[in-house]
């Protein structure tokens, strides 16, 4: 199963320019066979998204539940996943195995220090991955509480990946996983994982996580 791990539409990040809808429409003529939609969760963006936890946690999801739609429609499988920036920090973090209930049960993420949001996601079958960590501003935080880290393979995404690939040595336990982080058309397809099995949902696909060691797509390509 070829699977994109760092997905946003423009409902849900308005750094985004593409509609879930065309998202989905764009991967499916590819040869992938689904893609996490990974939505930025942060204080600044949620606030303005509703009156309420409710209110914002459904305008939140609103870019994954048109996706989902979307791909039952043509056969893509859809996946809800996180990309979280932690107060007052400009680190993200991506989550891998939350679903609807656990966002609703949780809408104050962002205000958790990484090692907290850790807990909490292993506590609920979930991972906690840091994305593009050497893209300024962003720097390598605490492995100790993370499962692994994205070779973020955003084009011209100044994601130094040579710097992560040295800095990675030193933890041996962490996972690696890719994604082309995208926003625009012109994103599509640079990376994401292969998987030995197929997956339907953010449950299947942090338990495959936990227990196998995916192929990575780097710059378009499978790795060895």
């Amino acid at each position: 199963m070829k699977l994109e791990m760092h997905t946003h539409t423009a409902e849900g990040s308005p750094c985004a320019r593409i509609l879930a809808r065309e998202v989905v429409k764009a991967y499916s003529q590819t040869d992938y066979d689904g893609i996490v939609i990974t939505n930025h969760f942060d204080n600044d963006l949620l606030k303005d998204f509703g009156n309420t936890d409710r209110e914002r946690m459904e305008r939140y999801l609103l870019g994954y539940d048109t996706a989902y739609e979307a791909g039952r429609e043509c056969g893509l499988t859809v996946i809800l996943g996180i990309e979280i920036r932690l107060e007052p920090y400009a680190e993200d973090f991506l989550i891998y195995g939350a679903d609807r209930e656990f966002l609703f049960a949780h809408p104050n993420l962002c205000f958790l220090t990484q090692q907290e949001l850790y807990e909490l996601c292993h506590e609920n079958g979930a991972l906690l991955y840091q994305a593009h960590p050497f893209r300024p501003p962003c720097r390598p935080q605490n492995p100790a509480y993370l499962d692994g880290v994205e070779f973020n393979q955003r084009p011209n995404g100044s994601n130094h990946n040579e710097l992560l690939e040295k800095w990675i040595c030193d933890y041996p336990d962490l996972k690696w996983v890719s994604g082309s982080d995208f926003h625009a058309m012109d994103n599509l397809g640079f990376g994401g994982i292969i998987l030995e099995q197929q997956v339907k949902d953010s449950g299947e696909l942090a338990d495959y996580m936990k227990h196998h060691k995916p192929h990575l797509i780097i710059e378009g390509k499978e790795s060895p």
